[in-house]
């Protein structure tokens, strides 16, 4: 019996020992069974512009995993590879021939001659909680305002053509605190950037009222879908000063919407999720426009940790449902839905658009915010020399971007390019041109040296004559 009694004990106490062990290896064998989230990266975008003899134009936008532009690379950091096109299966080149380009000229965003045009519809939301203060003690509509000035000004000194829409947004029963919008709306406050009639709004919006309830979703539509359906407009407007040939695509201008609100979707409440699900089939409808989210206010984290009795677990807070579940806490003083900025769908609209989302909590971060968002509107430029260029072939390019000190480590999908068919191939100033201008100024020296002597010789015979 005693035996048994230390067979068991000795059996028990092994299983002890190994009950971490064996929990390790349950949740491996369990985790492999679950959906991986895939992880988002870096990204590189590149679009031809057009050729000027043969030299080439890239555009290259370069943005994290936020979809924010990363600044200062150096030209060291880019590869360029083209090759000609002489074949193609069912369309696609084959037996490509890559060649490196050895001489590349980058060109930074704030160096640029020209920018691209762009079409921004500017939101801003209205309602009550807008007349609450921020962190930094500056009522949020105020905040606001200065910073979409921030963003105007910015256009301005940078001298970008840039056309805003700037449109309040608010529901309520009351014809004074009620802002429609829709796509007439939008369309008749369309301004050049440097209208004074822009500054002309921005000073009248400071002194509207803010009293009304928050429709996000239905604003973003209507905004979205009047970018999406002028974009042809637009895109002939962006090139009508531009003398296109047959083998040139006209450039297509940049359509954002920057939504900015400090609140959530509360009208209808209770059908949300379908409401969503409408506003997501119209940004797959409209693909080329991005919607740049600001949501103004403090974060879910901290609205909960200074609520009362609110013991909602933090790894709710990244969920939709986390404005429904904090909306049962209570504040010690003011109401929770003044307070309440709804992250997690601000993000997820700005990454369904290709957009930026970011939350300030005052003044300041806000104007920070909307210079982000600014700078996503530019990119790199980059200029090379097409090697052995021949007029009227096409050539695919390859750009990468290899950077050890950022992490970066990227491949751009590839891009085709077709050589003007009659050009003027220009040399570089050294020392191409160099030895040509040394060259012609040699011959114009001889020409004129012996024109100098053969005039002699003409005199000096005539006097002989004489």
């Amino acid at each position: 019996m005693n035996t048994m009694k230390k067979n068991s004990t000795d059996s028990f106490s092994i299983i002890v020992s190994l009950t971490p062990k064996l929990k390790l290896l349950i949740v491996a064998f369990l985790l492999g069974f679950l959906p991986l989230p895939v992880l988002a990266s870096s990204k590189i975008e590149v679009s031809p512009r057009p050729t000027d003899g043969d030299i080439v134009n890239l555009k290259v936008n370069v943005v994290n995993n936020d979809n924010i532009p990363i600044e200062g690379l150096q030209t060291s950091d880019f590869k360029i590879e083209t090759a000609r096109i002489i074949a193609k299966s069912q369309g696609t080149p084959i037996n490509l021939q890559f060649s490196e380009i050895n001489r590349l000229k980058l060109i930074p965003p704030g160096e640029q001659l020209t920018s691209d045009p762009a079409y921004v519809v500017i939101l801003l939301d209205m309602s009550g909680s807008m007349k609450v203060e921020d962190a930094s003690r500056v009522k949020k509509i105020d905040g606001a305002i200065r910073a979409i000035q921030g963003f105007i000004n910015l256009v301005r000194e940078k001298n970008l053509p840039v056309h805003i829409s700037l449109i309040p947004f608010g529901e309520s029963n009351k014809a004074q605190d009620n802002y429609e919008v829709n796509q007439e709306i939008i369309a008749s406050n369309l301004l050049p950037a440097n209208s004074p009639e822009l500054d002309k709004r921005v000073a009248d919006l400071a002194s509207s009222s803010t009293n009304a309830g928050t429709n996000l979703y239905d604003p973003l539509k209507e905004a979205v879908q009047y970018l999406g359906n002028n974009s042809q407009e637009f895109t002939r407007k962006a090139n009508a000063n531009r003398n296109l040939n047959d083998n040139e695509k006209p450039i297509p201008p940049k359509l954002a919407v920057i939504l900015l609100s400090d609140g959530y979707h509360n009208s209808n409440r209770a059908t949300e999720n379908e409401q969503f699900e409408k506003l997501e089939k119209v940004f797959q409808e409209y693909p080329t426009v991005r919607v740049y989210t600001l949501g103004y206010g403090e974060s879910l984290r901290e609205l909960r940790n200074r609520a009362e009795n609110c013991n909602i677990p933090y790894s709710l807070l990244d969920r939709k449902e986390a404005v429904d579940l904090i909306q049962k806490c209570k504040l010690p003083s003011g109401d929770i839905f003044n307070y309440i900025v709804d992250q997690p769908r601000l993000k997820q609209i700005a990454e369904l658009t290709g957009g930026i989302s970011k939350f300030p909590q005052d003044a300041n971060e806000a104007v920070n915010s909307l210079e982000t968002f600014f700078k996503a509107l530019r990119e790199y430029e980059l200029q090379y020399k097409q090697l052995n260029a021949i007029p009227g072939e096409e050539y695919q390019v390859q750009v990468s971007i290899n950077s050890s000190s950022r992490q970066l480590n990227m491949n751009a999908e590839p891009v085709k390019i077709r050589m003007p068919n009659i050009s003027f191939y220009k040399l570089p100033l050294i020392p191409d041109r160099l030895i040509i201008l040394i060259l012609t100024l040699g011959l114009l020296g001889g020409g004129l040296w012996w024109f100098k002597g053969w005039s002699k010789q003409l005199k000096d015979e005539a006097e002989r004559w004489i």
